[in-house]
């Protein structure tokens, strides 16, 4: 498996042998695992059903949300973190060209407000009567 950082970030190395003893030592930290990937189990089947199920639009309206709450705002109220359009559309799972003519769609609409390649929203409550 491979990672990107969007953001400067530390990152630290755990020894295999550590994790193995906390987890033969200490039964709150193998609860606490134990919930933490059934969480991230649970989220990715939702992924799963979100992508099979719902429209492009109401993906990329959903992601938008998603970063919002995530990442924040600017002091502008542009979304805190940037991401190219091939990575928008990567995460919803379409072509470039068609996250890009959502995008516009949605700003042409006023939901949303495009800047270059900074992403605002303008009317959440519309927004989230898509997702």
């Amino acid at each position: 498996m491979s990672a990107v950082a969007l953001e400067d970030m530390e990152v630290c190395f755990i020894p295999k042998s550590e994790v193995i003893h906390f987890f033969s030592e200490n039964n709150q930290f193998s609860m606490n695992v134990m919930r933490t990937i059934c969480d991230d189990l649970k989220d990715a089947d939702d992924h799963m059903v979100n992508m099979a199920q719902k429209t492009v639009r109401q993906r990329l309206v959903e992601t938008l949300l998603y970063l919002e709450e995530t990442f924040g705002k600017n002091e502008d109220g542009s979304l805190h973190i940037q991401l190219s359009r091939e990575e928008l559309a990567g995460m919803i799972g379409t072509a470039t060209e068609s996250c890009i003519r959502l995008l516009s769609d949605l700003n042409k609409s006023g939901y949303i407000a495009l800047t270059g390649k900074k992403i605002t929203i303008v009317d959440k409550n519309k927004l989230k009567r898509f997702a």
